[in-house]
Protein backbone atom coordinates (compact mmCIF):
# COMPACT_ATOMS: atom_id res chain seq x y z
CA UNK A 1 0.00 0.00 0.00
CA UNK A 2 2.54 2.50 0.84
CA UNK A 3 4.51 1.86 -2.73
CA UNK A 4 0.98 2.58 -4.22
CA UNK A 5 1.01 5.71 -2.64
CA UNK A 6 4.54 7.08 -3.86
CA UNK A 7 3.67 6.18 -7.26
CA UNK A 8 0.68 7.97 -7.33
CA UNK A 9 2.86 10.68 -6.44
CA UNK A 10 5.76 10.02 -8.66
CA UNK A 11 3.53 10.31 -11.98
CA UNK A 12 2.78 14.20 -11.45
CA UNK A 13 6.33 14.84 -10.60
CA UNK A 14 7.71 13.06 -13.36
CA UNK A 15 5.34 14.41 -15.79
CA UNK A 16 6.24 18.11 -14.09
CA UNK A 17 9.89 17.34 -14.25
CA UNK A 18 9.46 16.25 -18.41
CA UNK A 19 7.34 19.37 -19.18
CA UNK A 20 10.03 21.01 -20.72
CA UNK A 21 10.87 18.34 -23.11
CA UNK A 22 7.33 17.17 -24.39
CA UNK A 23 6.06 20.75 -24.41
CA UNK A 24 6.39 21.59 -27.83
CA UNK A 25 5.47 18.19 -29.86
CA UNK A 26 2.22 18.22 -27.51
CA UNK A 27 1.62 21.85 -28.28
CA UNK A 28 2.30 21.52 -31.88
CA UNK A 29 -0.18 18.50 -32.31
CA UNK A 30 -2.77 20.21 -29.95
CA UNK A 31 -2.77 23.92 -32.42
CA UNK A 32 -5.45 24.16 -34.77
CA UNK A 33 -4.55 23.41 -38.62
CA UNK A 34 -4.77 26.15 -41.11
CA UNK A 35 -3.84 29.90 -41.41
CA UNK A 36 -5.48 32.60 -39.25
CA UNK A 37 -6.91 35.49 -41.25
CA UNK A 38 -6.67 39.36 -39.25
CA UNK A 39 -9.53 40.60 -41.59
CA UNK A 40 -11.88 38.09 -40.22
CA UNK A 41 -11.68 40.10 -36.96
CA UNK A 42 -12.57 43.28 -38.81
CA UNK A 43 -15.50 42.17 -40.60
CA UNK A 44 -18.32 44.00 -39.97
CA UNK A 45 -21.16 42.67 -37.77
CA UNK A 46 -24.57 41.79 -38.56
CA UNK A 47 -26.96 44.36 -37.16
CA UNK A 48 -29.27 42.45 -34.80
CA UNK A 49 -31.91 40.21 -36.79
CA UNK A 50 -34.41 38.18 -34.97
CA UNK A 51 -37.07 36.26 -36.05
CA UNK A 52 -39.24 35.15 -33.20
CA UNK A 53 -42.72 33.16 -32.26
CA UNK A 54 -45.62 34.19 -29.65
CA UNK A 55 -43.99 37.65 -28.38
CA UNK A 56 -45.28 39.39 -25.64
CA UNK A 57 -44.20 42.68 -24.80
CA UNK A 58 -44.83 44.66 -21.88
CA UNK A 59 -44.43 48.75 -21.40
CA UNK A 60 -44.56 50.40 -18.24
CA UNK A 61 -44.92 53.85 -16.55
CA UNK A 62 -44.36 54.69 -12.98
CA UNK A 63 -44.75 50.82 -11.97
CA UNK A 64 -48.22 50.60 -14.18
CA UNK A 65 -48.15 48.51 -16.89
CA UNK A 66 -49.23 50.79 -19.64
CA UNK A 67 -49.26 49.01 -23.12
CA UNK A 68 -49.87 45.30 -23.56
CA UNK A 69 -49.02 43.15 -27.10
CA UNK A 70 -49.06 39.67 -28.11
CA UNK A 71 -48.00 38.78 -31.20
CA UNK A 72 -48.03 35.78 -32.98
CA UNK A 73 -44.54 36.39 -34.78
CA UNK A 74 -42.48 39.61 -34.46
CA UNK A 75 -39.24 39.92 -36.75
CA UNK A 76 -36.82 42.78 -37.10
CA UNK A 77 -37.71 45.81 -39.08
CA UNK A 78 -36.43 48.69 -41.20
CA UNK A 79 -34.65 50.13 -38.73
CA UNK A 80 -32.95 48.67 -35.12
CA UNK A 81 -35.84 50.13 -33.24
CA UNK A 82 -38.19 48.95 -35.21
CA UNK A 83 -40.28 45.28 -34.49
CA UNK A 84 -42.83 44.18 -37.06
CA UNK A 85 -45.85 41.60 -35.97
CA UNK A 86 -47.66 39.55 -37.29
CA UNK A 87 -51.77 38.67 -35.58
CA UNK A 88 -51.18 40.70 -33.03
CA UNK A 89 -53.65 41.31 -29.96
CA UNK A 90 -52.68 44.75 -27.92
CA UNK A 91 -53.71 46.25 -24.50
CA UNK A 92 -53.55 49.76 -23.84
CA UNK A 93 -54.25 50.88 -20.02
CA UNK A 94 -55.05 54.30 -19.49
CA UNK A 95 -54.54 56.90 -16.19
CA UNK A 96 -57.61 55.67 -14.90
CA UNK A 97 -57.03 51.90 -15.16
CA UNK A 98 -59.36 51.82 -18.24
CA UNK A 99 -58.50 49.39 -21.10
CA UNK A 100 -58.75 49.87 -24.39
CA UNK A 101 -58.40 46.51 -26.69
CA UNK A 102 -56.89 46.56 -30.22
CA UNK A 103 -56.31 43.66 -32.49
CA UNK A 104 -54.63 43.50 -36.36
CA UNK A 105 -53.67 41.26 -38.79
CA UNK A 106 -50.09 43.06 -38.79
CA UNK A 107 -48.63 45.75 -36.45
CA UNK A 108 -44.86 47.96 -36.13
CA UNK A 109 -43.69 49.07 -32.94
CA UNK A 110 -40.88 51.77 -32.98
CA UNK A 111 -39.71 51.54 -29.82
CA UNK A 112 -37.91 54.97 -30.06
CA UNK A 113 -40.78 57.19 -31.38
CA UNK A 114 -43.29 55.03 -28.93
CA UNK A 115 -45.70 54.88 -31.87
CA UNK A 116 -47.37 52.06 -32.31
CA UNK A 117 -49.34 51.06 -35.76
CA UNK A 118 -51.82 48.53 -36.42
CA UNK A 119 -52.36 47.49 -40.27
CA UNK A 120 -55.38 45.24 -41.93
CA UNK A 121 -58.39 44.57 -39.86
CA UNK A 122 -57.80 46.61 -37.03
CA UNK A 123 -60.52 46.52 -34.66
CA UNK A 124 -60.55 48.47 -31.35
CA UNK A 125 -62.93 47.81 -28.60
CA UNK A 126 -63.43 50.36 -25.76
CA UNK A 127 -65.70 48.12 -23.31
CA UNK A 128 -66.04 51.60 -20.58
CA UNK A 129 -67.71 53.30 -23.44
CA UNK A 130 -68.98 50.38 -25.31
CA UNK A 131 -67.42 51.61 -28.81
CA UNK A 132 -65.87 49.30 -31.20
CA UNK A 133 -63.83 50.92 -33.79
CA UNK A 134 -63.16 49.42 -37.44
CA UNK A 135 -60.34 50.57 -39.53
CA UNK A 136 -57.59 49.33 -42.00
CA UNK A 137 -54.79 51.69 -40.07
CA UNK A 138 -54.33 52.79 -37.16
CA UNK A 139 -51.54 54.39 -35.51
CA UNK A 140 -51.31 55.07 -31.87
CA UNK A 141 -48.46 57.67 -30.85
CA UNK A 142 -47.68 56.80 -26.65
CA UNK A 143 -45.91 59.88 -25.80
CA UNK A 144 -49.10 62.46 -27.20
CA UNK A 145 -51.86 59.55 -26.07
CA UNK A 146 -53.05 60.39 -30.13
CA UNK A 147 -54.85 57.90 -31.84
CA UNK A 148 -54.84 58.62 -35.93
CA UNK A 149 -56.64 56.81 -38.53
CA UNK A 150 -56.25 58.27 -42.12
CA UNK A 151 -58.59 55.76 -43.67
CA UNK A 152 -61.67 54.74 -44.09
CA UNK A 153 -62.73 54.56 -40.59
CA UNK A 154 -66.50 52.75 -39.00
CA UNK A 155 -67.02 53.76 -35.02
CA UNK A 156 -70.04 51.74 -33.52
CA UNK A 157 -71.79 52.29 -30.28
CA UNK A 158 -74.39 51.86 -28.05
CA UNK A 159 -77.53 54.07 -30.57
CA UNK A 160 -74.74 55.65 -33.13
CA UNK A 161 -73.00 54.75 -36.07
CA UNK A 162 -70.24 56.52 -37.67
CA UNK A 163 -68.36 55.90 -40.35
CA UNK A 164 -65.72 58.66 -42.30
CA UNK A 165 -62.06 59.14 -43.49
CA UNK A 166 -59.06 60.53 -40.95
CA UNK A 167 -60.42 60.00 -37.62
CA UNK A 168 -57.97 61.66 -34.93
CA UNK A 169 -58.47 61.01 -31.25
CA UNK A 170 -57.23 62.47 -28.21
CA UNK A 171 -57.33 59.54 -25.47
CA UNK A 172 -56.52 62.27 -22.38
CA UNK A 173 -59.27 64.16 -23.09
CA UNK A 174 -61.47 61.83 -25.13
CA UNK A 175 -62.18 64.02 -27.91
CA UNK A 176 -62.99 62.20 -31.40
CA UNK A 177 -62.41 64.33 -34.70
CA UNK A 178 -63.69 62.76 -37.70
CA UNK A 179 -62.95 64.19 -41.61
CA UNK A 180 -63.53 63.17 -44.90
CA UNK A 181 -67.42 63.00 -46.05
CA UNK A 182 -69.20 61.16 -42.11
CA UNK A 183 -72.04 59.48 -42.33
CA UNK A 184 -73.66 59.12 -38.93
CA UNK A 185 -76.98 57.13 -37.49
CA UNK A 186 -78.32 58.09 -34.23
CA UNK A 187 -80.99 55.98 -32.44
CA UNK A 188 -83.23 56.55 -29.26
CA UNK A 189 -82.05 60.65 -29.13
CA UNK A 190 -84.96 63.45 -29.21
CA UNK A 191 -85.34 65.46 -32.14
CA UNK A 192 -84.43 68.65 -31.28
Amino acid sequence: MTSSRRLVWLIPLILFLTFPLWRFPVAGFLSPRGGYDPSLAERPLDEHNFNMGTVHITQSEEGKTTLEIVADKAFTGASVNEVRMDNVDAVITGKDNEQTFITARRGILDKQAAVLTMIDEVVVIKPKDKLELYSDLLIYNDNTKMVHSPGKTRLVGNQIKIRGINLLVNTQTQAYDLGGRVHCRLTGFANP
